[in-house]
């Protein structure tokens, strides 16, 4: 089936791709060329060696996606011989971008877009460069008129689930290499299917709180570029001012509540979807791509902090 799924969507990708060569849907071009790749991934995927079926009762998609919130160790073992992702991976994907256009409404396209393009022609990459600080102010009208364009939004949507369908595949990539140096063992397709399902409910409970508080807000009190990942106070940044301190600050938001949540969810999956994974090695893995993320972001706001303010 998901290998179907990647042929379908390599060959919906190539036909966007064409008709936006040939103007019939100009500016999707990179959207059929992410296509294409994303449909490469799941082909390929699908020729990985799954786990060997015992004889354990395969749950329910729709029971998987409502016992990950109430019995996810459950889940996570039925995901171990039956394995699969895509489902709860297009959840995520429309809740994504149903959040980001009531986002882009609700604050409107313009003070969104000219807040972002502001604050990169502030950053010290381009502030020096007359050259580059003309082709983004150039651009600034088409980017407005992107963001209004409800096509372009459905193509940023499909590069979204592309962009996460490659980033779990290197999470479970993680989590599998280092099972295997620990002394443990974790099939692939047992891996990738945690790195998605534990994503699953923080996704989830973000979107309805998100939600909520969007039209519980005044918009000119959020944020147009932090507002659009998360509007939830479940951290401890607003002890400093991300202008004086965006390090500190992006580490502060870091470590919070849902975070946690997702950590032990990851640790729960990792330990339960194995074949010999311990808790410690479950834990191990979790943490490791938790600080890998951390660190990240530590990086992105030491080289853009004005992004932050």
């Amino acid at each position: 089936m998901n290998r179907l799924a990647g042929i379908v969507m390599a060959a919906l990708g190539l036909v966007i791709a064409v008709l936006s060569i040939v103007k019939v849907i100009p500016g999707l071009a990179g959207t059929g060329v992410t296509m294409i790749l994303g449909g490469g991934l799941i082909i390929g995927l699908s020729f990985v060696s799954k786990p060997e079926e015992e004889d354990v009762e395969k749950m329910s998609t729709a029971g998987t996606l409502g016992n990950i919130f109430f019995s996810p160790t459950d889940v996570f073992r039925a995901l171990r011989r039956h394995p699969r992702f895509l489902t709860a991976l297009i959840v995520m994907t429309i809740l994504s971008q149903v959040y980001g256009n009531l986002f882009l409404n609700r604050l409107g396209p313009e003070r969104v877009i000219n807040y972002g393009i502001d604050k990169t022609l502030d950053s010290p990459f381009v502030a020096n460069n007359e050259d580059t600080k003309k082709r983004i102010e150039d651009a600034r009208p088409q980017a407005i008129a992107d963001a209004k364009d409800p096509v372009k939004r459905v193509g940023q949507s499909m590069n979204g689930f592309v962009g996460s369908l490659f980033l779990y595949s290197f999470f479970a990539l993680i989590f599998f290499g280092l099972a295997l140096a620990m002394g443990g063992k974790i099939n692939f397709f047992q891996a990738l299917p945690v790195s998605v399902y534990a994503a699953l409910p923080v996704a989830i409970i973000r979107f309805f709180l998100n939600t909520l508080l969007l039209y519980l807000k005044d918009p000119s009190d959020i944020h147009p570029i932090l507002g659009q990942q998360s509007l939830i106070q479940d951290n401890l940044n607003f002890l400093v001012k991300a202008s004086d301190h965006p390090v500190i600050y992006s580490l502060l938001t870091a470590l919070s509540l849902l975070n946690f949540y997702w950590l032990w969810l990851l640790a729960t999956g990792l330990k339960n979807a194995g074949e010999k994974v311990s808790g410690t090695i479950a834990w191990a893995g979790a943490i490791g791509v938790y600080t890998l993320l951390i660190v990240l972001g530590l990086i992105a706001a030491a080289l853009f902090p004005s992004f932050l303010s």
